[in-house]
């Protein structure tokens, strides 16, 4: 990580990431079923591909980031079989399996002294990856598919746009700290002080925010 940025505020420093419908997505539009009527790990690694950008995302997201874990309902050969074909298995500080997400985050956020208030899960399944995460506390965000756009939710269109996320919630996290004011460019006297033509003051009606309050 660049020195610049590790001294800027992040708001989100832990990342739990979901498997299946966000790291990787069926090939040629296939449905789930398909696979799941007879999965394997040697099917796996045919029927699923990684979402666009994936494989970039998690090398700017362990840049980005203190904490990068994968959270999964998968069974371990599946998973690790699709892993390995992508050369990703290696991207992550941990990997939780089975049982509820948000009691699995939090239980690995406790042993190791993490903050529930700096970590935010991603995931496709509302049921599973959301709702459960967000009952223990920890903020989670939706990425968007056909399946689950009748939930209300914070959503990306998918994990390369994570980054970009998490640096608008580090923006905005830092203006609530700071507080913001709306104010006009009246404020400012120019050089000349009340000498300005009334042009001039005319155009200074445009409003900017402010720190402080």
């Amino acid at each position: 990580m660049d020195r610049r940025d590790a001294q800027k505020p992040r708001r989100f420093k832990h990342v739990f990431l979901d498997a299946e419908g966000t790291l990787y997505v069926p090939k040629g539009k296939r449905l789930l079923w398909e696979f799941w009527a007879n999965p394997s790990p040697e099917a796996a690694v045919e029927f699923f591909e990684l979402d666009k950008g994936v494989a970039e995302t998690l090398k700017r997201l362990r840049d980005q980031v203190d904490t990068l874990c994968l959270v999964s309902r998968n069974s371990w050969p599946i998973l690790s079989a699709i892993l390995q074909k992508y050369g990703i298995e290696k991207s992550f500080d941990a990997i939780i399996l089975n049982g509820d997400k948000g009691k699995k985050i939090e239980r690995y956020l406790m042993k190791h002294g993490l903050s529930k208030d700096e970590s935010v899960m991603v995931g496709d399944m509302p049921a599973l990856d959301i709702f459960p995460v967000l009952k223990a506390g920890i903020d989670a965000v939706l990425v968007d598919r056909w399946y689950n756009r009748m939930v209300r939710a914070e959503r990306i269109k998918g994990l390369s746009d994570l980054p970009a996320w998490l640096r608008i919630a580090d923006i905005a996290d830092d203006m609530g700290r700071n507080k913001v004011r709306i104010a006009s460019l009246d404020e400012f006297e120019p050089q000349g002080g009340r000498d300005r033509a009334p042009s001039c003051v005319a155009a200074t009606k445009s409003l900017i925010a402010l720190p402080g309050a």
